[in-house]
């Protein structure tokens, strides 16, 4: 739970305080912000999936959730830098570069919720067994 709570004030932070001051206008100052809110925000949903009880018959739980969180975490990437190329930058268009945004949000909340479930059940089998 400590995780969880430390992730999200770290996320909140970085959202609120720091990228704010250089997003959109300076990109490459603002690379390590993002990449330090993407992680905290990924680890709050890992710790979340780490919180939720296993499935309890032995049974490995599936990576669909997270294939598809990493998946969609880099389509959106992915897709933000093809509308950039075409002309429609964030300062420009902002609301159109909201999809690939919350596309990253969602990925990254998959990835992390579907490790943590992973990581919990794998423990708490390895636990069994000893």
């Amino acid at each position: 739970m400590g995780v969880a709570v430390a992730a999200l004030g770290v996320t909140t932070l970085v959202h609120i305080a720091y990228l704010p001051r250089y997003l959109p206008d300076e990109f490459t100052r603002s690379l390590p912000y993002l990449a330090l809110g993407w992680l905290s925000y990924g680890t709050l949903f890992y710790a979340l999936g780490r919180l939720k009880p296993a499935l309890g018959d032995g049974r490995m739980p599936t990576m669909r959730a997270t294939d598809v969180g990493i998946g969609l975490f880099l389509f959106s990437i992915v897709l933000s830098g093809l509308i950039d190329t075409a002309g429609l930058t964030i300062a420009t268009v902002p609301a159109l570069h909201a999809l690939p945004g919350v596309g990253v949000y969602v990925g990254l909340a998959l990835a992390g919720w579907g490790l943590g479930i992973r990581t919990r059940t794998v423990n708490e089998i390895a636990a069994e067994r000893r």
